[in-house]
């Protein structure tokens, strides 16, 4: 399967508010901004959903604040990446700036493998209890 798609795909015109509604519904946060997701963490759950148990969820740090503690994060998530001969290249030095847009672009990307993955499927994550989760719904 193909990983990197262009700018001009209709992944890339998936507005905030669509990422925002499917990431809390799928991971049963309670993200108000995309940006909140530049931890990495959000990014490792998504793939935990694709793909589960690939992901090794104790090496996430759900609480990540800082710049070195968000690239351990994107660490794992390159690891998958790799395991899964995933190509997307990930812009680590952007994402974990917060940028609205740098992160938005990348949630795009993954809520397109997500649909290419899943056929669209919307599976609800069940997280392990022993890990936070980020924002929580009530």
């Amino acid at each position: 399967m193909a990983t990197n798609i262009g700018m001009m795909d209709s992944a890339y015109f998936v507005g905030r508010l669509e990422i925002l509604s499917w990431i809390n519904s799928t991971l049963q946060l309670n993200l108000s901004k995309v940006e909140e997701a530049c931890s990495g963490a959000v990014q490792c759950q998504l793939m935990d959903v694709v793909h589960p148990g690939i992901v090794p969820m104790h090496k996430v740090n759900f609480d990540a604040k800082n710049e070195y503690e968000m690239i351990q994060n994107y660490k794992v998530l390159q690891d998958i990446f790799n395991k899964l001969k995933i190509t997307k290249h990930i812009e680590v030095n952007k994402l974990v700036k917060g940028r609205p847009l740098d992160n938005l672009e990348f949630m795009q990307w993954m809520k397109w493998y997500f649909d290419s993955v899943n056929g669209g499927v919307l599976q609800k994550y069940v997280s392990n209890p022993v890990y936070s989760s980020i924002n929580s719904a009530p």
